[in-house]
């Protein structure tokens, strides 16, 4: 902490930017301060949530940028957080974005549902839609009444539509086409008033019957039944159309739930939930998740929001703040509410529910072992192709569930051949050897991913070590299921239906697929290594080249130097690599 400590002395009281980073010197949080002396030094003293002391435990050193303003903070960690993805910052994506309705303003219109609002001009948008679903259906009622193109390009000759009166052919019609009136009634509909179309589609289908044009009639009323399910009206909904979205906010311990109620046209269209860490002041972080969402989702014409400093959200985002007081607004502003707050205990209460049931798993299998309850377990299983490119893999479970920054992967160095017995001997002393020269943490049960065999070895190494571990094996039945364990040189049948079965069955099949993973990437290393290295001049990124076109070495040895060249090879390399590999022995 010393370098930190002269910093902390020298920082202004000014408002600015603050970056935090780690021993790598990666930016791991960035921040805005009011006041950089007091917010920064705050970090470093006095007491703080379980989430802000993680984050601090990670930091040696900090950055930062005094601004003119706080907004000018805001605007620079925004940018920052975009630019640097710091781990213990929220960063939003586009896969949160919306679908939307856009009417091109093209010299023949179309109708298209689109993520993003291109540049300004090219269309104009109707939304959001709750998903692509309801959006492409509505384009497909709307094409079948009003006879829009169509096509992505126009073609030389009439298409289908054409001929079936939804379109007005400008392939073929070189008059220009005025599309005025049935933009209008298009915007018209897709604002919400759909009762002309409605009217006239009533009308249509009378005249039709009158005149026993019976198909056609039933065109008409099936046209007006997928209307009235378009436009339905939700449960709630309020009788203005402006768009409006309403924020509900719940802080818990070193939480916070955001919860968006967006609104359109007087009816609710979506629902969006997140939950993010509280390791800053809580209107900043909530200020910079609403300046993110709203960076890559349309801003609304009004927002309803309590419980923060409005003050820096209307200078941001611009956009028109209202309360909500009364009425249905305070009755969705209030659901915006409540939901953040169910939200937030309901995932903690499935959590709980999740490593309850864990730690009651692992309870019973020190029962049925006859040990105490196995919070740390690690499994080892091993991998090679007749002797060749020994491997072996460990996955470790703390408190029932797999830790996978504790997973270890070993290339076996002292057995030659097909031996389970020494590699498992191998591995198991480097691994238990190194944790007590580390004076790490021992595990309370370790698994082999086989029999007798493996037990045996890995038992002989901790004797060797002085160790007292209990040692287990997973047997497999006549269908690979590992419904039995060998312990204490007995076997033990476990049930199918069995929460242990599941665990075990669920470590059995992590380790052996870790191994077999680190297994095949070996043996492509090695493999092809042996075979071109030691040719000067040919590196990584080129022998990947060469093994992602011709797939195999002999298919390599094969090729003449102008194949290998033709791949962006130079010359004079795929001589070597021509020679190299037809004059080996």
């Amino acid at each position: 902490m010393g370098i930190i400590e002269e910093k902390l002395k020298l920082l202004p009281d000014s408002p600015g930017c603050y970056q935090m980073l780690d021993k790598n010197n990666k930016i791991i949080y960035v921040g805005k301060a009011k006041n950089l002396k007091n917010r920064v030094r705050s970090y470093f003293h006095g007491a703080h949530n379980a989430k802000t002391t993680r984050l601090v435990s990670e930091i040696v050193d900090f950055n930062y940028v005094i601004t003119a303003s706080e907004l000018e903070a805001f605007v620079l960690e925004i940018n920052m957080i975009k630019e640097y993805d710091p781990k213990y910052n929220i960063m939003l994506t586009d896969d949160k974005t919306y679908p939307y309705i856009a009417l091109t303003n093209e010299q023949h219109p179309r109708l298209i549902v689109t993520r993003n609002q291109r540049k300004k001009g090219f269309a104009r948008y109707f939304g959001p839609y709750p998903n692509v679903k309801a959006a492409r259906s509505t384009i497909d009622l709307l094409n079948r009444i009003y006879p829009l193109r169509k096509c992505y390009n126009i073609p030389r000759d009439a298409c289908l539509y054409y001929h079936m009166h939804q379109c007005l052919g400008p392939c073929i019609n070189k008059e220009k086409i005025d599309y005025t009136e049935y933009k209008n009634k298009i915007a018209k509909f897709l604002n919400g008033d759909a009762k002309e179309v409605l009217d006239n589609l009533k009308s249509n289908m009378l005249i039709a019957s009158e005149n026993m044009e019976y198909e056609r009639a039933v065109e008409y009323r099936d046209l007006i039944i997928s209307i009235e399910n378009t436009i339905a009206k939700q449960k709630i909904s309020i009788n203005d159309l402006t768009s409006r979205d309403y924020i509900g906010i719940y802080v818990d311990n070193d939480e916070i739930s955001i919860n968006i109620i967006i609104t359109r046209l007087g009816n609710i269209v979506q629902n969006h939930q997140t939950i993010i860490n509280l390791y800053d002041d809580l209107e900043d972080e909530v200020l910079s998740y609403l300046l993110q969402f709203y960076d890559i989702n349309t801003k609304p014409k009004e927002l309803c929001i309590e419980g923060v400093d409005k003050t820096l959200i209307d200078e941001l985002l611009n956009i028109n703040l209202i309360d909500a007081k009364m009425g249905k607004k305070k009755e969705i502003l209030d659901m915006a509410l409540y939901n953040a707050k169910y939200n937030l205990e309901n995932r903690r209460n499935i959590y709980k529910n999740q490593v309850l049931k864990k730690v009651e798993t692992i309870e019973r299998l020190g029962e049925l072992l006859g040990i105490p309850t196995p919070l740390r377990i690690e499994a080892f299983d091993n991998s090679n192709l007749f002797g060749e490119y020994p491997v072996s893999g460990m996955v470790c479970y703390i408190n029932g569930k797999p830790a996978p920054k504790e997973f270890r992967k070993y290339h076996v160095k002292t057995v030659t051949g097909a031996n389970d017995y020494e590699t498992m001997k191998e591995v198991i002393y480097r691994r238990y050897f190194r944790l007590l020269m580390e004076d790490s943490a021992l595990p309370d049960l370790i698994i082999m991913d086989g029999g007798q065999i493996q037990v045996h070895a890995a038992l002989d190494v901790l004797q060797s070590l002085n160790l007292d571990i209990p040692v287990m094996g997973i047997q497999k039945d006549n269908h690979h299921k590992a419904t039995i364990i060998f312990y204490n040189e007995e076997l033990i049948n476990i049930d199918k239906n069995d929460s242990i079965y599941l665990l075990l069955a669920d470590i059995s099949q992590r380790v052996h697929d870790f191994a077999i993973s680190f297994f095949r990437s070996s043996k492509a290393k090695g493999f092809f290594s042996s075979k071109l290295d030691g040719i000067k001049g040919l590196g990584p990124k080129r022998k990947e080249m060469l093994i992602k076109h011709f797939m195999t070495i002999d298919n390599i040895k094969k090729a003449s130097v102008e194949e290998i060249t033709s791949i962006g090879i130079p010359n004079d390399l795929a001589i070597l690599i021509f020679n190299h590999l037809n004059n080996e022995d």
